[in-house]
Order: C-alpha cells, then sequence, then structure tokens
C-alpha cells in the first residue's frame, strides 16, 4: 500500500471543509455528505466550528484510493483557514507530500490563499489546484487564473474543458481529447523532456503524461483542474490527478535517533494527550520498544514483551497499539513527560530523560491578549487547568501567571483566536471566569537623541551621596536596551548600574515599557564609605534621573497590521472611509476585475479591534489578511498619545 499526505488549502470559505467531505463519501468512509450550514461535517465537530461554520483547528482522515496506476492510503489534512489559526498550516507543511489549494471561481486569488500559496513554494511542496463553485459561476474563471499565475511567477496549466454536451472533461481521463497545445505545456518546463518528443518519431511515448507526473515536485508545472466540492463533479478526477503527481521528498537528515515530525496535538477523554506525527523512516518493533525504555528511565535494562512494555504508537483508525512504523505513515504518539511534542518540530527527548536540552520554541510573541480572573480565588486552579489543556493543544496560543495580582493573560495570534479560546475553556462549565476586553502590546520607542546627563543623589543630610555619575542616553537602530561601559568599574556597581537603568526602562510616561535605548557610562565617581549604601542612593539617582527624560523623548507605538481585500464598487468608498477613521494609511488601489478594486492599506492593530467582522461583510468574505499583525522595528504603528 503507497501512502501519500495530502493537505487541502485554500482562501476562509472556499470550500475546504466541503471539499473533505466529499472526499469522504466518494471513498466510502461517509453514508451521506454533511454540510457546514447544518453542523454535521466530520471536519468541524468543536462547538465552535459549528456555530461559526469555520474550521479552527486541522483534521487528519485517512482514506483508500484506487487508481488504474495502483492503491493508495490517502492521509487527508483539513487545514483551518481562517489567518488566526495559520500556525496551524505552517506546522504541517514539513510533512506534507502533496498540497491540494482550492481557489475559488469568479474572483482573484484570495489573501489567505495567497498566503499559504507562498509558504508552499518555500517548503518545496507540489500543488495541484481546484476551482470551485463552477456550478455557481460557470465558466467565470479566467480571472482566477491570471491571478494565479502573477503569484506562481508562471502559467498554470488549465486541465479540463467542456465537451459539446457542457460536461467537463478532464485531462487524466482523456488526454487525446485535448488540444496539442496542452500537451506542449505539460513537456514545456523541461528542456530534456521537450527534446525527447521532437526526437520521438514514432509517437508511441506519451510525454505529456511524463510531464505532469514529475513537474508539479518540480515545482516548474502547476496544473488547474475545476469543478463543485458540493455537487462533487471533479472530485473523483481531483483526486486521480493529485495521486498520478510525484510527492515532495521525505525530510532528510533529522538530527534524531528517532525521525518523526509532530502535525499537530489533541487531547481526548479517552486517550488522553497526543501528538499526530509523520515518521520520516521505517522502525521495527525492536527499535519501538528500545524507544520506549529510552522514554521511561525506570524500564532501561529491564526486558520485557510488548505486553509488558509502554507502547506509546497507536494507530489513527483502530486506537490500538503499534509495534512498527512505516514511513509517511500518520501515527499517533502519546505524550510523555520524558517527551518534547512542538508542532511543527521533531519529536525530542528532555532533559529527565537525557542530558540534553530539549529544543526550543521559537514562536514569536503574540501582541494580542485578555487578562482573566477567576470569579473566586479557590477555582484559580480549575481555570489554570484548562488554560494549559488549551496551550498545549494549540501552542499559537501562551499563558502567563502574575503571581502579584493572581491574574492569568491569555495571548493569543488574532482578535478571533482569544474569542474562540476563551469560550473554548468555558464549555460545560458553571463556574465563572470575568475576563478583560483584548489587549494590544504596546512600548514606548525613545526619539532620535543623544542627551548627556550627570546623575548624582544625596540623602541623610547630604552627608551620603551616590557618587557623581556621568552618561549618555541615547537611541538605537531597534527596539533592543542596551548599556555600555566606557570605564572601568567595580563589579558590584556594574549589577547596579545595569539593574537600576532596566528598572528605570519598566515604565515610561505612558506608562508602558520604553525601548530603543543605549545607556553610555563615561565616568563615575565613587564615594567613600559603605558600599551598600552607595548602591542604593546610585539606584535613586539612575531611576530619578533616567525617568525624567522620557516625557518629552518617547512616543507610543504598536503592532502594525496589513489589510488586503477585494471591494466591490459600490462598497469602497464606505470602506475606505471606515479605514480612515481607524487611522489607515492606504497603500495602493487598483481595478482587479470587473466592478471590483483590490484595496491594501496599513492599520494601527488596536484600531481594527471589533472591526474585522464588518469588514469582512463589506467585502463579502473575500477577506482581510491579519497575518501581518506586527510588531517589529521595521514594522509598527505610531499611535495617538
Amino acid at each position: 500500500m503507497k501512502y501519500r499526505t495530502v493537505g487541502i488549502f485554500a482562501h476562509i470559505d472556499s470550500g475546504k471543509t466541503t471539499l473533505t467531505e466529499r472526499i469522504l463519501f466518494e471513498a466510502g468512509k461517509i453514508s451521506a455528505v454533511g454540510s457546514i450550514e447544518d453542523g454535521n461535517t466530520e471536519s468541524d465537530s468543536l462547538q465552535e466550528e459549528i456555530e461559526r461554520g469555520i474550521s479552527i483547528r486541522t483534521t487528519f482522515h485517512s482514506i483508500p484510493w484506487k487508481t488504474t496506476f495502483g492503491e493508495f492510503q490517502i492521509q487527508l489534512v483539513d487545514t483551518p483557514g481562517h489567518i488566526d489559526f495559520r500556525n496551524q498550516v505552517t506546522d504541517l507543511l514539513p510533512a506534507m507530500e502533496t498540497a491540494i489549494v482550492v481557489l475559488e471561481a469568479g474572483t482573484v486569488v484570495q489573501s489567505q490563499a495567497r498566503l499559504v500559496m507562498e509558504e508552499l513554494l518555500r517548503a518545496g511542496v507540489p500543488m495541484v489546484f481546484f476551482i470551485n463553485k463552477l456550478d455557481r459561476f460557470d465558466e467565470d474563471y479566467l480571472d482566477t487564473l491570471v491571478s494565479l499565475e502573477e503569484i506562481l511567477g508562471g502559467a498554470p496549466v488549465s486541465l479540463f474543458q467542456k465537451d459539446a454536451k457542457g460536461k467537463i472533461e478532464y485531462y487524466l481521463k482523456s488526454p487525446s481529447r485535448f488540444p496539442k497545445l496542452v500537451k506542449e505545456e505539460l513537456i514545456a518546463w523541461n528542456d530534456d523532456l521537450t527534446i525527447s518528443s521532437w526526437n520521438d518519431s514514432s509517437g508511441q511515448t506519451d510525454f505529456s503524461m511524463i510531464g505532469l507526473h514529475s513537474g508539479p515536485k518540480s515545482g516548474k508545472l502547476y496544473p488547474v483542474y475545476g469543478g463543485s466540492a458540493k455537487t462533487g463533479e471533479g472530485v473523483r478526477e481531483l483526486l486521480d490527478l493529485v495521486l498520478w503527481t510525484d510527492p515532495k521528498d521525505p525530510p532528510g537528515e533529522m538530527g534524531t535517533a528517532f525521525p518523526l515530525l509532530v502535525l499537530s496535538r489533541r487531547t481526548d477523554e479517552v486517550l488522553g494527550r497526543y501528538a499526530v506525527v509523520y515518521p520520516t523512516e521505517d522502525r521495527r518493533k525492536e527499535e519501538i520498544l528500545h524507544f520506549s525504555k529510552i522514554v521511561n528511565p525506570e524500564r532501561r535494562g529491564k526486558e520485557a514483551g510488548p505486553a509488558e512494555s509502554w507502547v506509546p504508537f497507536l494507530d489513527p483508525e483502530t486506537g490500538e497499539p503499534v509495534f512498527d512504523l512505516q514511513k509517511g505513515k500518520l501515527v499517533f504518539l502519546k505524550d510523555h513527560p520524558h517527551l518534547v511534542l512542538l508542532p511543527g518540530s521533531s519529536v525530542a527527548l528532555s532533559r529527565a530523560a537525557t542530558e540534553g536540552e530539549a529544543k526550543p520554541s521559537d514562536r514569536i510573541p503574540s501582541p494580542f491578549s485578555m487578562v482573566l480572573e477567576p470569579d473566586h480565588s479557590t477555582e484559580k486552579e480549575f481555570w489554570l487547568c484548562r488554560l494549559e489543556e488549551l496551550t498545549w493543544e494549540d501552542p499559537g496560543y501562551s499563558l502567563q501567571n502574575k503571581d502579584d495580582t493572581g491574574q492569568l493573560v491569555l495571548f493569543g495570534r488574532g482578535e478571533l483566536h482569544l474569542e474562540i479560546g476563551i469560550r473554548r475553556i468555558q464549555e460545560r462549565s458553571e463556574k465563572k471566569l470575568n475576563f478583560s476586553s483584548i489587549n494590544i502590546a504596546k512600548i514606548e520607542l525613545l526619539k532620535k537623541m543623544s542627551h548627556k546627563v550627570a546623575l548624582e543623589h544625596r540623602a541623610f543630610e547630604d552627608q551620603k551621596s551616590s557618587g557623581a555619575l556621568i552618561a549618555v542616553l541615547e537611541d538605537t537602530a531597534d527596539f533592543s536596551k542596551q548599556i555600555a561601559f566606557e570605564v572601568s568599574l567595580p563589579e558590584e556597581v556594574k549589577n547596579s548600574i545595569e539593574t537600576s537603568f532596566l528598572e528605570a526602562c519598566l515604565h515610561g510616561f505612558y506608562g508602558e515599557e520604553v525601548a530603543g535605548l543605549k545607556f553610555r557610562i563615561l565616568s563615575y565617581e565613587m564615594p567613600s564609605g559603605d558600599l551598600q549604601t552607595t548602591l542604593t542612593l546610585l539606584k535613586v539617582a539612575i531611576l530619578a534621573g533616567v525617568k525624567e527624560l522620557f516625557p518629552s523623548n518617547t512616543y507610543l507605538v504598536g503592532p502594525l497590521t496589513e489589510v488586503d481585500v477585494m471591494v466591490d464598487a459600490d462598497h469602497l468608498g464606505v470602506v475606505l472611509s471606515d479605514l480612515s477613521r481607524r487611522n489607515a494609511k492606504v497603500v495602493s488601489t487598483w481595478e482587479a476585475v470587473a466592478g471590483k478594486s483590490h484595496l491594501k492599506a496599513n492599520a494601527p492593530a488596536q484600531n481594527l479591534l471589533g472591526f474585522s467582522g464588518a469588514l469582512r461583510n463589506m467585502t463579502k468574505g473575500i477577506g482581510i489578511s491579519w497575518e501581518r499583525t506586527a510588531f517589529t522595528y521595521e514594522f509598527h504603528a505610531v499611535l495617538k498619545e
């Protein structure tokens, strides 16, 4: 049996979940096709997914599929389309062997689809495109192909056409019925194929099929089918096309003793915590039992049969233990205190199991957060437990426990992400949790300056002094805080100066942390007497002196959001007016297709809170790209002070 891991990617509301549902039906996995409107699809099972009609977490399905060129087991991965859940998409890419990118007929390629295509190109994942909703828009897909070519930097090859009766024909089924030009497009990407076709005087070899087989993997051929996920037209043909094309090669040497890629994490009432993992190499029973002993130090040096050992792997279909792994066949891996299961990374052993360090997460902290406080302090542990389950399953969330106030701070990737997270932890609970509105991270940035200061503090009727400190406060080229000593000082004094400076930066004129500044120590005249008293007075001198400069020399900055939408002509003025009220800066606007304009703008993220849903309604769901909500020195908004 050949296994193929196939991901379905698209902009929100383009029909990914509907396509997944239809594929499951065509493969005989379900007896009836569910609908998003009725809330009975196989993919969207969470209450929030059913109520909102969107996918908020990745789902995995294993289906058998027979073709004329072999039998396959397709491991279908349905991904969320909303940008707030994009980390789930990027985590999967190392294990994706082929991608189905769903595009919506009747419009150009939408913003989230564009983003995921760029990610797939970088990851080298072969792409097959499916123009959906042709039952509604019929032949209205030329604009889709034109914008697709602009993104890919090369012409996509349309491999479907209508016959005289209006029925769609697909290339893989009837290549002889397609124009010669299509065959030429399928080999034009490869010079060797082109030359071989010229030299084949007999014409017995179909080089177009060879080109279609290997072209997508090379990243030089982009086949396009079309149809309707809702009616099922073109779905069976799409799967045949996907399986005909070569998959991406599995990841190379991973540098780990047990090469497994973590795709996603889950919590189940029966299985507990587990991860969906992709084996990049075959592993036999003996090796799995050896791995089990490494993870469980108490089992080391002991002989045990399978029944006596902790077997970490489970079959996704049956839930039964797995004693051998096949390269590319997805399995469940049970969580264990000695394992690090970080989505998008390989499985690692924690410090508890080895002498080495576990691989740290390199995720960028989110600027979006909410402050949570239990109604009763005795319920804090209950909510902590629920929040930890949420953050374990979706590392896009992170949690901070504020011991000084007893509050909890939940960070998320966006407005919708946080709203859904709060709703999920409150499910099936009568306990009350109080939470703030969504907060946006802000800092104070030092303005361009270089200011020389003389700092000294006296106490005890001027009998004691901190000593005279001469320093320069200047801006840096980024958000960093730096300190430099241009004079030799005792280590205790240097430590006191550094900690005092960093403490002074914690709260600026607007109450936010100050960044983008450097403190250069030019000289220090240290008084005689008790060192501890001197250091205490020195701290006061620095705190007061540095903070004195903040009121007129800092400005407030926050994260910036890039808006990328398609707008009907009759709504363009309203959208521009609403964005203007939110201090947005229009980057560009141009007529993309008849009656629609492509609008790009930048706005402070905090000004767009509560506006994303309204904007999506005004643009008929065609999209707002929140992914470029960032908080870096190069990409930030200046806020009203």
